[in-house]
């Protein structure tokens, strides 16, 4: 599991990073709103642990952002004790959990845990992108039209990265990090070979090349 923490105060930050570390999570970090954008743009994250009170961009706006991109990925909110105006904004605009400062890491990790476990995709979801289906449990892709196809497990994730955000550009660098692959010079051109499969069953207008870039997922309304 990896996630971000965004936390403007340097000890607590590092002090949570070394604790869920610890736990066995992969964790990054952000000090202020503006690199925590940057790093959701840029990675995948099971979770994220969210400071309110951040400098450059508050908390409520990064997550108001996040949530107006149609990124459903769990944020914890943090806020101080007495704050419950902050609490109850920050579940309106789509916080799945909040913790008031100070608290005891036990809990935080408790939290987390349980946010982890209630985010679990259920067995027969699936994502539904401009007439296509991937079923999450049997890993069938499916157009409305009636065309089945069973892709090859590095061809599902792949996939299944590039439908779970329609729209967005995804780098040879974030689809090798979801395959497991690190070496991204010595292995890029492993991407193409799965971008020219997934294209031969969803069509190649279907998933674009951003030159330079990297590839995404056409939605309904770019087609």
């Amino acid at each position: 599991m990896r996630l971000l923490i965004v936390e403007d105060e340097v000890e607590l930050q590092n002090h949570l990073a070394s604790q869920l570390k610890s736990q066995g999570y992969l964790v990054d970090q952000a000090f202020d709103g503006e690199e925590a954008l940057y790093l959701m743009a840029e990675f995948n994250y099971d979770l994220v642990i969210l400071d309110l009170g951040l400098p450059k961009r508050p908390g409520l706006d990064v997550l108001r952002i996040w949530r107006e991109q149609h990124l459903t990925t769990p944020v914890i909110i943090l806020t101080a004790r007495n704050a419950w105006q902050e609490r109850v904004e920050g579940l309106r605009v789509g916080a799945d959990d909040y913790l008031g400062k100070p608290f005891h890491f036990e809990e935080l990790l408790a939290r987390v845990q349980a946010t982890l476990r209630r985010g679990q995709q259920p067995l027969d979801e699936s994502l539904q992108v401009a007439g296509w289906q991937l079923n999450l449990d049997t890993k069938v892709l499916s157009h409305r039209d009636g065309r089945h196809f069973q892709p090859t497990a590095n061809e599902f994730r792949v996939l299944r990265l590039l439908m779970k955000r329609p729209g967005q550009i995804f780098s040879k660098e974030q689809i090798l990090e979801r395959l497991g692959n690190q070496d991204s010079e010595s292995e890029g051109n492993l991407v193409e070979v799965y971008i020219r499969r997934l294209r031969q069953m969803v069509g190649k207008t279907q998933i674009q090349t951003q030159r330079g870039l990297g590839y995404r997922f056409c939605s309904e309304e770019e087609r």
